[in-house]
């Protein structure tokens, strides 16, 4: 017989689809604010997703936590090969946002005003915080496509 109701998981077993899920929440959210939604082939880039509006390209970079977060880290996974994983800081050019998840909260950082390389706190970053519980999320779009 199948459970149902609330099943605890493993955090650890579910990274993937807790990166995916991230993925879709800022999909979710551009879409809402009219931003046409490309997604690179290539899965393993420094970049996760890219927007356009008005013929402006943006990259973003997406990094999701579980709930009640405090920070995500800001390394990327590099050299895939022989089973390792190693990691090093993004630079500039990489991305031009960092879309950060923490349900129910997307933050929608520019790449020049993160203040750490190696981590962003959630508490500094206020004015780019979008709840998407809140409706008014979606009553006005930032212009990303003008620059930070």
């Amino acid at each position: 017989m199948e459970e149902v109701g609330q099943i605890h998981i493993n955090p650890h077993k579910s990274k993937l689809f807790l990166g995916q899920a991230g993925e879709h929440l800022v999909c979710f959210l551009f879409g809402m604010w009219e931003y046409r939604i490309l997604q690179p082939v290539q899965a393993f880039g420094v970049y996760d997703l890219v927007v356009e509006r008005n013929g402006v390209f943006k990259k973003l970079q997406v990094k999701t936590r579980p709930l009640n977060a405090l920070s995500v880290s800001l390394l990327k996974s590099i050299n895939y090969s022989n089973n390792r994983k190693d990691r090093e800081q993004y630079k500039e050019g990489d991305f031009d946002y960092l879309c950060a998840c923490t349900f129910p909260n997307v933050y929608v950082v520019p790449f020049d005003k993160i203040k750490s390389p190696s981590c962003v706190t959630f508490s500094h970053y206020p004015e780019y915080c979008y709840d998407i519980t809140d409706p008014r999320t979606f009553e006005i779009r930032p212009d990303i496509t003008r620059g930070t």
